[in-house]
């Protein structure tokens, strides 16, 4: 479908010289506009979109044709497809951090519609060329009002409406009335009568209409949305700006540029730089001074978070909740600057009170590492772990286990403590080396350690990694520990922001 095509590769251009947001919502909003035309054509050509909630669902059936056999006898305006096989919808929950309006389906109005609120709406329409080959197939559509006349096939149309037993007139002679007198210059109008209103019916003249009835109320110019500069975001804590700006191309005798600070009052702006602080937000808009000519732009909403200089400080780690069956057996030492933790029956009974003691049960120590300035959303060393796959007996080796690391951090000043649930799987050993071998689960790899800083929350995850390829093996958020192996391992972490 060429138009939709235009619109979307057309607005795409600017967009690469102009990435504001309110370049952004002015392509949304024609093509939204585009959209909506081709939606009225679609179902006014017998197409329905009824009972259909997702966006994306309404593209892909207005992406179908009628049945080739039905072309023929089709007069409706379209029997192809209305809209490219390769357009989708990028579906977001939530508007962005400016609260740019989204695109909604209207289920009930049978059309988008643009607004600022929650909810799954378009943030944008674009082109997937992955599915430039893709067939969405064909659908029956209600007739049109005329149908094909199969009785005298060709160039001949029928109404499908109309009666098949009604009978025709022959035509006849047309006689024109003879007035009894005729126009009489001098005649003036009775006084008595009322003379005819402006708002009077008739076919208007020239380049008219017809006249009569309320005349239709104009469609107002929307204002364009301000420019705030620098956009938005989150920045690192030396590149926070420290003041921004606005401007606008609306035409300053038609409307004002007005701003608020963190949902306060409006208030004009001057064109002063405005301090910012983290966590601020700030709005902007350009308000009609001339109602019944110009409506007020959307509002233009920018948020500045800034994140922490750094994070510093060390830990202190202990064992405890060790699960495990009814013959659980475990040993733990929390004492010193590495703790440990060992578990299982490593006697194996051979019968009239002799034992088999392979000596060498499971055990976990864990040693925390001091860490310094690691700025989020970095990868740092957070201690090591030394894992040691043994060989016990009667199904007494633990299958959990909680690591406690007490948090004392210098930047900022805080102490805290975070839970760290591991998994322990005890595997049977077979001549597989891989699947013998035993497996210790990160089960919270996003831990309950949460703190606020200047607006933005931090939230604590980890992973592992091995240090020693011939011990274990990393498969996402389980370590594999090879039968007998003592494996060195690294438990990395990282101080996460959620702007």
């Amino acid at each position: 479908m060429i138009s939709i095509i235009g619109v979307i590769v057309g607005t795409g251009a600017a967009l690469l010289s102009d990435d504001s947001d309110s370049a952004r919502v002015a392509k949304l909003q024609s093509d939204v506009a585009t959209l909506n035309q081709l939606v009225a054509v679609y179902v006014a050509d017998g197409g329905t979109l009824a009972g259909l909630t997702n966006p994306q669902t309404v593209l892909d059936k207005m992406k179908r044709s009628r049945p080739q056999t039905e072309w023929q006898q089709h007069v409706g305006v379209v029997s192809g497809k209305m809209v490219d096989v390769r357009l989708r919808a990028l579906l977001t929950t939530q508007p962005d951090n400016s609260n740019n309006p989204r695109a909604f389906w209207d289920r009930v109005k049978q059309r988008f519609v643009m607004r600022q609120a929650a909810g799954s709406a378009v943030s944008d329409f674009y082109l997937d060329e992955s599915l430039a080959s893709a067939d969405f197939g064909t659908e029956k559509r209600t007739k049109s009002v005329v149908s094909f006349n199969s009785s005298n096939s060709g160039w001949v149309w029928g109404a499908s409406v109309s009666n098949p037993t009604a009978s025709y007139l022959d035509p006849q002679p047309f006689e024109s009335p003879t007035p009894t007198s005729g126009f009489d210059p001098s005649e003036t109008a009775d006084p008595s009568s009322t003379p005819p209103t402006d708002s009077g019916g008739g076919s208007g003249g020239g380049g008219g209409g017809s006249g009569g009835g309320d005349p239709s109320v104009p469609t107002l110019a929307l204002l364009p949305i301000p420019l705030i500069t620098p956009v938005g975001g989150t920045f690192a804590f030396n590149n926070f700006p420290n003041t921004v700006s606005i401007s606008t191309s609306a035409p300053a005798e038609v409307s004002k540029l007005v701003y608020s600070i963190n949902g306060g009052a409006w208030q004009d702006y001057t064109g002063s730089s405005i301090p910012v602080i983290p966590a601020m937000s700030l709005q902007a808009r350009n308000e009609t001074t001339r109602p019944a000519e110009f409506a007020t732009s959307f509002t233009n909403t920018q948020t500045y978070y800034r994140l922490t200089s750094g994070f510093s400080g060390s830990g202190e780690g202990s064992w405890g909740n060790a699960l495990g069956g009814s013959n659980l057996v475990t040993s733990i030492q929390n004492s010193g600057t590495t703790s440990t933790f060992k578990s299982g029956n490593t006697k194996l009974d051979l019968g009239n009170g002799t034992y088999l003691d392979a000596g060498v049960e499971n055990s976990l120590s864990f040693t925390p590492a001091g860490f310094d300035s690691i700025t989020p959303n970095t990868w740092f060393d957070f201690g090591s772990l030394m894992i040691l796959n043994g060989t016990t007996f009667y199904n007494s080796e633990a299958t959990g286990v909680t690591l406690t690391v007490n948090l004392s951090l210098t930047q900022p000043s805080i102490s805290v403590t975070t839970y760290i649930n591991l998994g322990l799987i005890s595997t049977t050993n077979t001549s597989d080396r891989l699947a013998s071998a035993d497996i210790v689960q990160l089960i919270n790899p996003t831990t309950d350690f949460t703190i606020t800083i200047d607006g933005v929350q931090y939230r604590l995850e980890l992973e592992w990694v091995s240090k020693d390829s011939t011990s274990s093996v990393v498969q996402g958020n389980n370590l594999l520990v090879y039968e007998g192996a003592n494996a060195a391992v690294e438990l990395r972490a990282r101080f996460t922001s959620n702007y």
